[in-house]
């Protein structure tokens, strides 16, 4: 509709200005003629009388004035025409929408404290037998620093074989959270151990009351972790029989287990220690006392109840070696699993204290 609109009104002006020149022309021809049969220059014709000249002023005004008439309708068809093409445009225009602008807001950085790790050693922990050690890695997720110390709680629950067993391992409001900037952690660890076998619950809370409102998120201030505890080795028996010296000076220990073997990881971590007069003192492992496992392997079947003992020389040389001078007296004090790794029934016996005297 608007390019029919847009044609008419270029046809009609076309049409106009046609007609404008054609009269201009007739006139200009007619006044030009008349000109030149009087010898005249001027387009008007020859004045024969004043009656003649208003005639001709007359008909010129007349149609000059039809001149005019026709210029008045086609200035108001073309105004009339226009603002049908505003009122079609308004009336399929779309109603304007202003573009949301997106809100900009500033905001306030928040602390996020979350537990980012928990590592329990030894990963298979035995009852009765095994130190456990628990360490919590609290971490600040967020982007703003926490404003002031807050604390990690620690709990841990039996949950089949002795279900009313809890330990209250860190207790509430210890302020064990330092003021953690972004990223920054702490590491918080505890050692135990358990009385039963079985599975446990281990919680772990982050109290961070005091805090307000928007300085913390509290959703994950919540952590559990399930471990099994396995159940404890038999015991052995360890019995230090002897301590003398050989024909060298050298110290001899004389040993047996006469109770259950013992497992790899207490047999491998076990030393045993020697102390000279209160002051000098040097440890070796069950491993490189025993390298063929004569002591690790017990007093049970299948070897029946045949006593198996193991003679160890102390080294005199070396990083452990221990030279006891000739004429003196000395005091020796032997300990075997000194630090306690191996399930024992009777720690009394495991340990001698004697006086030697080298004299080679």
């Amino acid at each position: 509709m608007r390019r029919a609109v847009h044609t008419l009104l270029f046809r009609l002006y076309a049409l106009k200005i046609l007609d404008c020149k054609q009269e201009r022309t007739g006139q200009w021809k007619k006044r030009k003629g008349a000109a030149a049969g009087s010898g005249d220059t001027r387009a008007k014709p020859p004045v024969v009388d004043a009656a003649c000249d208003r005639s001709w002023d007359d008909r010129t005004n007349m149609k000059e004035g039809i001149t005019m008439k026709r210029s008045v309708i086609f200035f108001s068809c073309l105004f009339i025409l226009a603002s049908i093409i505003i009122i079609a445009d308004t009336a399929n225009a779309q109603p304007f929408k202003p573009v949301p602008q997106p809100k900009v807001t500033f905001k306030k950085p928040i602390a996020d404290l979350a537990v980012s790790n928990v590592k329990i050693t030894p990963e298979n922990p035995r009852a009765q037998k095994d130190m456990i050690t628990i360490e919590v890695t609290v971490k600040n997720t967020g982007n703003g620093a926490l404003p002031k110390v807050c604390s990690l709680a620690m709990n841990l629950i039996n949950q089949d074989t002795k279900p009313d067993y809890h330990h209250q391992i860190i207790p509430w409001y210890t302020n064990n959270i330092p003021q953690l900037s972004p990223g920054a952690e702490v590491k918080i660890s505890k050692t135990i151990t358990i009385p039963y076998p079985g599975r446990y619950k281990l919680s772990m809370v982050i109290i961070t009351e005091g805090l307000q409102a928007g300085d913390e998120k509290p959703g994950n201030n919540k952590h559990t972790v399930y471990f099994q505890a396995a159940v404890p080795p038999e015991r052995s028996d360890l019995i230090l029989d002897n301590v003398s010296l050989d024909q060298e000076g050298r110290i001899v220990l004389r040993m047996h287990n006469a109770g259950a073997g013992i497992p790899d990881q207490d047999f491998n971590t076990s030393y045993v220690r020697v102390k000279i007069d209160n002051t000098l003192q040097k440890n070796i492992y069950f491993k490189e006392i025993d390298p063929n496992g004569i002591l690790k392997r017990g007093q049970g079947a299948p070897w029946g109840g045949t006593t198996t003992y193991l003679n160890f020389t102390w080294p005199n040389t070396g990083y452990n070696a221990i030279k006891l001078e000739p004429g003196h007296a000395y005091i020796v004090e032997v300990i075997l699993d000194y630090n306690s790794r191996i399930s024992d029934k009777n720690g009394t016996n495991n340990k001698k204290t004697v006086t030697l005297t080298c004299n080679p």
